[in-house]
């Protein structure tokens, strides 16, 4: 089985811009511009047994995971989530580039953010 093959979940990469223009919201805060969005195949995977057994009894509100992708730029201002998005968010913490043997990849570690009060746009 080719490593393509066991990216079995949809993700989407999303990378905020820093193209904040002028304009303000009722707060005189500048409003972001379109983040950057690049749909993608992926496996994300929890560090340790410790995630696994949160995630069974309902979730911890942050953990560790690595995400496996291939190879593409990804910065560390992106996020990584689920499409179609269902809350989760991956704070992408570092990357590392594998480029040896026969599966070029990357592996990403990530922080998952999954209660509401946590997430922010």
């Amino acid at each position: 089985m080719s490593f393509a093959a066991r990216l079995i979940h949809n993700l989407a990469i999303v990378t905020p811009t820093d193209d904040v223009g002028e304009d303000t919201d009722d707060y005189g805060q500048p409003i972001p511009g379109v983040p950057t969005i690049v749909l993608v195949r992926g496996l994300i995977q929890p560090k340790t047994t410790r995630e696994v057994a949160l995630i069974s009894q309902g979730g911890p509100a942050l953990s560790d995971h690595t995400i496996f992708l291939l190879p593409q730029a990804l910065s560390t201002l992106a996020y990584i989530r689920y499409e179609p998005d269902d809350g989760d968010r991956f704070q992408v913490v570092g990357v590392r580039y594998f480029n040896f043997g026969r599966s070029p990849h990357l592996e990403v570690d990530a922080k998952r953010v999954l209660s509401p009060a946590l997430v922010t746009s």
